[in-house]
């Protein structure tokens, strides 16, 4: 398992900072929308298994908010586009309604795929259209990802008191420290490589916020699937699971992220 993990990462990573810095707009828009894709599959397969039509309307309207920030790059278009998949959703299950022990609850799980996936999601795009977003959604995934090697680390190694148990039983208080330090120590890296305009006194504690609002993520996927009973959201990646179990901290932390740099740069705030 750990050198499975390793060696996909050491595979993954340099393609997705090729994609990254040297592929144009149009690739990454076709990488952000086939992850996002993947993620709503993985996420309706584990809470709607065995219902195709579920999980393919799940995925198209999950898409929406993706499309509309590609189409128009502008975050007021993701409120048309939720509530588009909204009243769509609201009429798949009307029209199925006998079909549901308790059709609310199977709607509010629909619901919670399509904003918890597909939002989120399409922050990564408005992200990367700010000024500097390349050097941004590289911030991201670095500091998140670093914090998650951190954490799963950290808690192999001292890990003792149990972050969630009643969530996750293999998260720890000490892995999620870790996590944290690690958040940091990325920050200041990229920061002394790539982003020397930035204040890195305002740029280290936003890593440790991303950090902190990753692991919020991460937890917030082991919820679903401890509630589906299932361990992994797919296997696809050797050593990792699926790919929502590898990108549900960035999916968390992207917004915050960028709504930060939006509102922040007004005054200022992280160009010295």
């Amino acid at each position: 398992m750990h050198r499975q993990r390793l060696l996909t990462a050491a595979t993954l990573g340099p393609l997705l900072f090729i994609v990254l810095w040297w592929g144009e707009r149009r690739l990454f828009d076709l990488v952000l929308l086939g992850v996002t894709a993947f993620c709503l599959y993985e996420y309706f397969t584990i809470c709607f298994p065995g219902r195709w039509v579920i999980q393919g309307l799940g995925v198209i309207f999950g898409l929406f908010p993706v499309f509309s920030v590609l189409l128009w790059e502008n975050p007021e278009f993701i409120v048309p586009a939720v509530y588009m998949a909204f009243l769509g959703s609201a009429i798949l299950f009307l029209i199925s309604y006998s079909r549901w022990s308790n059709v609310i609850w199977n709607w509010a799980i629909f619901f919670m795929g399509v904003t918890y996936v597909g939002v989120c999601a399409a922050h990564l795009g408005l992200l990367y259209y700010l000024p500097m977003g390349k050097e941004w959604v590289l911030f991201l995934l670095v500091t998140v990802f670093s914090g998650d090697a951190g954490a799963y680390y950290v808690g192999k190694g001292i890990g003792k008191n149990k972050l969630c148990p009643n969530v996750s039983k293999g998260k720890t208080v000490e892995g999620a420290a870790g996590g944290l330090i690690f958040n940091a120590i990325a920050a200041f890296f990229l920061w002394f490589v790539l982003l020397k305009d930035i204040d890195p006194r305002a740029l280290v504690p936003l890593a440790l916020v991303i950090g902190a609002v990753g692991q919020v993520g991460d937890l917030v996927e082991s919820m679903v699937k401890r509630s589906a009973g299932v361990k992994d959201s797919g296997s696809i990646l050797p050593g990792h699971g699926g790919i929502l179990d590898r990108v549900d901290a960035v999916l968390l932390a992207s917004p915050f992220l960028y709504w930060t740099l939006s509102l922040c740069r007004i005054d200022g705030v992280f160009i010295r």
